[in-house]
Order: structure tokens, then C-alpha cells, then sequence
């Protein structure tokens, strides 16, 4: 797929290290994209885009000039402002703003500074340049487990129902201004979250809620159903280039897309079992307006 217009064209992508912003990142040099690449290690993100363009020869990308990496603390705003400053500094603008970020671990508060905070810090240091420039495109990625609860990680599930809710109406608050957002809500994919060794159980749990079983049996058996899921990496990156594509070319794109075929099952399944529910109770919920 060839964009259009992307030789200026300039993406700001958080969670840069491993996983799927690593992908996004080698997809967008890969189509000539300028990115600046926030990670908590600027080594890890150079030598990671050094190395995979030495061993794809065949590729001809100036990626010593279109990536910026910025080793940012996307929890302290401070660090935020600072870095989206010197991708200002460097690119002079930028044009698409990806909350890639995401924190796989199990206790509340840490979980939420990563998952909701830090995007909303983001949001916070990235909106007036775009409100100024009366454009732009900003892509949150939450999860499936953002609109369906799932026991034993309810934190994580916690936070990204935050994300759900905060895209979806930054929507509408951002919309005046030519800036569009958009929720993207993945399934199982195999990357670095499903290394156990990123994760940080509990300290104290409650056995009660544990009878069968205790927290690291829990992470494992979580662990081990993304191990077996079908999401790709790559190809996420290659559909997040389609929808920049379509906003390019002035086409609607949607408020929430769903990737994979467990989420959309998985969300399909979830709805229709709310509108069942609905329906069944109605006459009780009906009975609080005023007559």
C-alpha cells in the first residue's frame, strides 16, 4: 500500500520498544513516514530500527532521518510536554498521535498511570498543537477487555474501560477542531505483555477470591490464552497505515474499530447478551421515570 502525501506526513507513537509500536514504527519508515518514537529507552528503540534495517538490505529508507526517538516518562507530564517539544523542534509539526502505551500488570494504581494517565497526558501535550494547526488524527489503542469485564484482571479490564470512555468522548470534544479520534480495540496479540516476566502480581491477595487457584496460576493461564491468539503485529500496523490512508483522503472513519476475530466475537457476543438484558428488565427501568 502506498500513502499518499507521506513524505511530510509526521506520527508521534507512544510504547516504541517492543511489541506492537515497534511494528507500527518499522511500518511507518517503512513507507517513508516521519516518527518520533517515545519509549522509556532510546538505545532500545535505535539499535531495534538499526538492526532490522540491516538485515533488510533490499530496504532503501533513510531511517537516520525520518526516526526520532525520545526517551519520555509518559507519567509525568513534564517529560510529555518536553518531548513533544522536540518532536515539534525536529519535524517542525506532527500530524497523527498514536497511545500505543499500555502496562500489563495487576496492581490498581500503577496499571492506571500507565493505561489512562499517561495517554491522557499525551492528549494533553499533543491537542493544542493540533487544535492550532486545525487537523490531525488521534489513535488510542485500548483492548477487547475495554468494553467486556474479565475476572481476575479487573484492573487492567478497569483501564482500559477508562480508555473506552475517554476516546470516545474526546471524540466529540476534539471534532470542532478538524481532529479526529479514533478507539482502536485489538484482542490477543503475541507480544511482549505476554512475557510474565513484565508483569507485577499483587503483593497481598485476598485468598477468597483466589479458591481454586492463586495470582501467578491466574497470570499464566491469561498469558497463555494470548500466546495462542491469531493477532499479528505487523499486520495491525498495516491496517493503523490504511486508516491514516482513508483519513487522508477525507473518507469517515469510525469512532471504535475492533481487531481480530476474537474481539469481534467477543464484543458481538457481549452486546447482544446487554441488549438482551435490557429488554428483559425494561419495565423495571422504566418504572423511575417521573409520570
Amino acid at each position: 500500500m502506498e500513502p499518499i502525501n507521506n513524505i511530510d506526513r509526521v506520527f508521534l507513537v507512544s510504547g516504541t520498544s517492543t511489541g506492537l509500536g515497534l511494528s507500527i514504527v518499522k511500518r511507518l519508515l517503512d513507507n517513508n513516514y516521519k516518527v518520533a518514537a517515545f519509549t522509556r529507552s532510546k538505545l532500545i528503540v535505535e539499535n531495534e530500527i538499526k538492526k532490522y534495517y540491516e538485515n533488510n538490505n533490499e530496504k532503501n529508507i533513510d531511517y537516520l532521518n525520518s526516526l526520532l526517538a525520545v526517551q519520555v516518562d509518559i507519567t509525568n507530564e513534564e517529560s510529555v510536554e518536553n518531548g513533544v517539544k522536540e518532536t515539534v523542534n525536529k519535524f517542525g509539526h506532527f500530524d497523527v498521535v498514536i497511545n500505543n502505551a499500555g502496562y500489563g500488570q495487576m496492581e490498581a494504581r500503577a496499571i492506571f498511570d500507565v493505561n489512562y494517565f499517561a495517554i491522557l497526558n499525551i492528549v494533553r501535550s499533543t491537542t493544542p498543537y493540533l487544535r492550532k494547526q486545525k487537523s490531525g488524527l488521534i489513535l488510542n489503542v485500548s483492548s477487547i477487555v475495554g468494553h467486556l469485564p474479565k475476572g481476575s484482571i479487573s484492573s487492567y479490564v478497569a483501564s482500559k474501560y477508562a480508555v473506552t470512555g475517554l476516546t470516545l468522548s474526546l471524540e466529540q470534544e476534539l471534532a470542532p477542531f478538524n481532529i479526529k479520534v479514533v478507539l482502536l480495540s485489538p484482542g490477543g496479540f503475541r507480544t511482549i505483555i505476554t512475557n510474565k516476566e513484565k508483569f507485577k502480581l499483587v503483593e497481598n491477595p485476598i485468598p477468597e477470591y483466589y479458591p481454586n487457584s492463586t495470582p501467578q496460576n491466574s497470570l499464566e493461564a491469561f498469558i497463555g490464552l494470548m500466546n495462542t491468539s491469531n493477532g499479528d503485529p505487523n499486520k495491525f500496523a498495516n491496517a493503523i497505515l490504511k486508516l491514516d490512508l482513508i483519513h487522508q483522503q477525507g473518507n469517515k472513519l469510525p469512532s471504535n474499530i475492533f481487531f481480530g476475530s476474537d474481539a469481534l466475537e467477543g464484543s458481538s457476543h457481549f452486546f447482544k447478551s446487554l441488549i438482551d438484558e435490557s429488554n428483559q428488565w425494561k419495565e423495571l427501568a422504566l418504572s423511575t421515570d417521573r409520570s
